[in-house]
């Protein structure tokens, strides 16, 4: 489900499915019936289970401190599809989504939604002009519609489980899709990862005769975005962009832009004591518990969320469990969201409810601290709500 896209593709008469293909063949022929928009453009390519975004949006603010133009291509949406197309951390405009659509809906070739937006990116960016484009691909790398690039550097700061039903059920099968984005003779930096997935992408790297260059530091500067995880992202992006713009580098630039760099949704303090934050797979809830243990290691912490379907909801659960012993859980509108009755009964907490997200939460204790997680897609509609269920938090 892309926010959005519908207006445009109604709009431009355009058909296209919110299926999941994964395969080039596709893009590859919408792409050449567009006259190759990708081509030409200066690419870093990011894959990964957790990290991309933060990774993405720190390469970019080191880029722009050097007086770099910027283009990226995120996913999902925090809002809707307009910022998931990036230039200078600006959402693309309503302009250059019409300018897009009317070359697509002249084209043959059916296209998944997520196709269809990825070719948009490229006109859109061809348009522009960026200095550098970063790409982040939607789901694992080889199959993935944004693998039609040859980048400059490719970056992948972790490898979990996820998506197994389509990219495999082991660590090494999910490691050989990311690794699909290594391309020949061109580096790739990676962050810390599992000793089966490090072999994997080893192994590909030696025969695509590329260069691998490993990030499993800290960063010790300042950041905006909380969690030691970030310090990770964060050197992983330093590391990248120095190999990237080589003697161009300066330090005291990447500093800056590191400590200047924000994301939505990356446990950012929207309200007094509460917190959203956009972790949905069993690695970033790691994260995010880890991150509420070092910032509110003496506070009470109230869980409010819901999920897709596709996450293994349990272990999720478990772990939050290990922080709070009061979860509010949400329905929202989305086909693959699971039910907050399922959320409910296989929670173990003290306290717990379900509430729709029409509802007003109200504010249970003034020791507490709200954190709003489980999936990008619950917190988005939250936002375009202008987080009316959460009017009674408003400071006055």
């Amino acid at each position: 489900m892309i926010t959005g896209i519908d207006y445009y593709k109604k709009k431009w008469h355009i058909a296209s499915d919110n299926a999941i293909k994964p395969g080039l063949k596709a893009i590859e022929q919408a792409l050449e019936e567009l006259g190759n928009p990708e081509k030409g453009q200066n690419f870093i390519h990011i894959a990964g289970t957790n990290g991309k975004g933060s990774t993405a949006t720190f390469i970019a603010a080191i880029l722009m401190e050097h007086g770099k133009t910027v283009g990226n291509f995120f996913s999902p949406a925090i809002e809707d599809v307009h910022d998931q197309i990036q230039i200078d951390r600006q959402p693309a405009t309503a302009e250059d989504f019409d300018a897009a659509f009317e070359q697509l809906s002249k084209i043959q070739t059916p296209l998944t939604d997520f196709e269809l937006l990825t070719a948009a990116a490229f006109l859109i960016f061809n348009k522009n002009k960026p200095d550098y484009v970063i790409i982040e691909a939607g789901m694992g790398g080889r199959f993935d519609s944004t693998n039609v690039i040859t980048p400059l550097i490719s970056v992948i700061p972790s490898i979990a489980l996820e998506h197994t039903n389509f990219l495999g059920e082991t660590i090494e099968e999910i490691a050989w899709h990311k690794a699909g984005i290594i391309k020949r003779g061109k580096p790739i930096t990676i962050g810390a990862l599992p000793e089966a997935a490090e072999k994997v992408i080893c192994t590909i790297v030696d025969e695509m005769a590329a260069e691998i260059i490993k990030s499993n530091e800290l960063f010790e500067g300042q950041l905006q975005l909380k969690g030691s995880h970030q310090k990770v992202n964060a050197k992983l992006a330093f590391i990248t962009t120095k190999k990237l713009l080589g003697f161009q580098f300066k330090e005291q630039l990447a500093i800056k832009g590191l400590g200047v760099a924000k994301i939505p949704f990356r446990f950012e303090e929207l309200f007094p004591d509460v917190i959203f934050d956009g972790a949905h797979n069993e690695a970033s809830i790691d994260a995010l518990v880890q991150t509420v243990k070092e910032t509110y290691p003496d506070r009470e912490i109230h869980v409010v969320m819901g999920l897709l379907k596709d996450k293994d909801h349990e272990k999720i659960l478990r772990k939050l469990e290990t922080i709070s012993d009061h979860f509010t859980f949400l329905d929202f509108d989305n086909d693959r969201a699971l039910p907050a009755k399922t959320l409910f009964s296989k929670n173990r907490s003290k306290i717990k409810t379900i509430q729709n997200h029409y509802d007003i939460l109200p504010v249970t204790s003034k020791e507490e601290v709200t954190i709003v997680t489980g999936s990008l897609y619950l917190l988005a509609i939250l936002r375009k709500q202008n987080y009316s269920m959460f009017e009674l938090h408003k400071p006055d």
